[in-house]
């Protein structure tokens, strides 16, 4: 299907109560109320118990909600397995944005505590190469800290939305989206996701200027 100009496809990964959902929402309630025409999906894993949770938020991009093999020009991860996870979903075009700070799933947990010795969480480092071999367009950054220091780790997935912003990669500036989400956050949370917003822009706007002197 031939795209039209502005188009984006995006998948947001990460694990049960890392606020993936949340995070898709957010984005397609802001594109829509800009007029844009916005297909949203996702796919739930064992979302209690830390298990595999991605979304998609499709820009101007059809009437449906499916990625095809590599068919991500972003990827929003929120937990570096399930950046890894992705995958199949991406592609040398693909921007992807890693949050590095790992949530064990509670399985190889379990198997730790029971003395299993093939237990096992790859290294980042191991991680980052996986994504390198199929895209040059990796972007790293400790969200969980950015969050903790804006008061909760609850804010990761806000603070990767404001890294995305805050990269240009989509083109819009990052106050517009901040505007817009404040609209809605619940007072008493208001300056934490604001923080969390603002740190998330600042790492985003580093890597930029970065690129550009390069």
């Amino acid at each position: 299907m031939e795209r039209s100009p502005g188009s984006c496809r995006i998948l947001i990964a990460g694990t049960g109560g890392q606020g993936v959902i949340t995070a898709a929402h957010l984005l397609a309630d802001f594109f829509v109320q800009r007029g844009r025409k916005v297909v949203s999906g996702q796919l739930h894993g064992m979302a209690q118990r830390g298990g595999a949770v991605q979304a998609t938020v499709m820009i101007d991009c059809g009437i449906g909600p499916q990625l095809s093999s590599g068919g991500a020009d972003v990827v929003l991860g929120l937990e570096p397995v399930e950046t890894a996870r992705a995958l199949p979903s991406i592609s040398s075009k693909t921007t992807v944005f890693m949050n590095t700070a790992a949530v064990i799933p509670y399985l190889l947990s379990l198997q730790y505590v029971l003395g299993e010795k093939s237990a096992h969480y790859p290294s980042i480092e191991e991680l980052q190469q996986a994504i390198r071999g199929a895209t040059s367009r990796l972007v790293v950054l400790d969200a969980t800290a950015l969050a903790k220091r804006a008061g909760s780790i609850r804010t990761v997935n806000v603070v990767m939305l404001g890294c995305l912003f805050g990269s240009g990669l989509l083109g819009i500036a990052a106050e517009q989206f901040l505007d817009a989400f404040m609209r809605t956050a619940p007072p008493r949370l208001a300056d934490v996701n604001r923080q969390a917003y603002l740190y998330g822009v600042e790492s985003g706007e580093s890597l930029a200027v970065s690129k550009e002197a390069q």
